[in-house]
């Protein structure tokens, strides 16, 4: 993801024209306020002027040094849906919108059930190497998705993942079992399954990749597919039923979610 915020981002543009407001109340230069909260003043000028989409960090900690009182942090829940990309942001949306989650992943552990250390280790591995406050901000966007898994009533999620996705040790083995930990909790809900697809079974009905089938409110399906750099949503009826059935293959496939936490506790063990 690019902190270059969308062209004309009206967000952005006003979140710069408030902060450059609550400066100059303050008497400071954009070199002054950068050293207070720790980003140089080049940095400071680039939100000012919507060439930038601030961190929540960022956002934090001009709220705490300029007295803002909370005009600032107002503007975060805003200013994070621009944190993603064009092509993503269809899909986070969606998902905010989805009563069911259907999804198949193949190479790391779901946006919505990575841990902070996972994530960032996850962002930090782009290349070129991303600067380390746009991983901060992304990781800020990617955590923020996960409060619809604490809502009162959140959506169904089903999951299968490849043997691949727990045995990467992402991070270093010490991020990894935190994280391995975490899915073995996420699983316990009331309103999750998740299901592990091992090395043994061969090929399967998604060699060609992931996939996540969501379910609206209105009770349309939906389909996101991924590849680098970009994402596709499609409500094709003939494409979304062809992964519907994928998933249900993969579902039949798959070790069952007891014998899948088995696994995981094993691969605890081993890394």
């Amino acid at each position: 993801m690019s902190g270059l915020p969308p062209p004309s981002s009206p967000v952005v543009a006003y979140f710069g024209s408030q902060l450059k407001r609550f400066r100059n109340e303050k008497d400071l230069t954009q070199d002054q306020l950068g050293a207070k909260i720790g980003y140089t003043g080049a940095m400071v000028g680039y939100v000012e002027n919507a060439r930038r989409i601030p961190s929540k960090k960022f956002i934090m900690a001009c709220e705490e040094h300029l007295d803002a009182a909370g005009a600032l942090m107002d503007l975060w829940p805003l200013i994070n849906r621009e944190s993603y990309p064009d092509w993503f942001r269809p899909f986070v949306e969606l998902e905010g919108d989805a009563v069911s989650i259907r999804e198949f992943e193949v190479q790391s552990v779901p946006g919505l059930f990575q841990t902070e250390d996972y994530a960032r280790a996850v962002l930090g591995a782009n290349w070129p190497p991303p600067d380390p406050d746009e991983v901060e901000r992304q990781l800020s966007a990617r955590l923020e998705r996960q409060k619809i898994m604490d809502r009162p009533q959140p959506p169904l999620l089903w999951v299968v993942l490849e043997e691949s996705v727990i045995r990467r040790p992402v991070g270093g083995r010490d991020v990894m079992v935190d994280q391995l930990r975490h899915l073995i909790k996420m699983a316990e809900r009331p309103r999750v399954r998740l299901q592990v697809l091992p090395f043994s079974k061969g090929a399967h009905a998604a060699m060609d990749g992931g996939f996540t089938v969501l379910e609206l409110s209105t009770r349309e399906k939906v389909l996101y597919t991924e590849r680098p750099g970009s994402g596709h949503v499609t409500a094709d009826g003939d494409e979304v039923a062809k992964c519907d059935q994928r998933m249900s293959a993969l579902i039949g496939l798959a070790l069952s979610p007891e014998e899948s936490a088995d696994l995981i506790v094993t691969t605890i063990g081993v890394l």
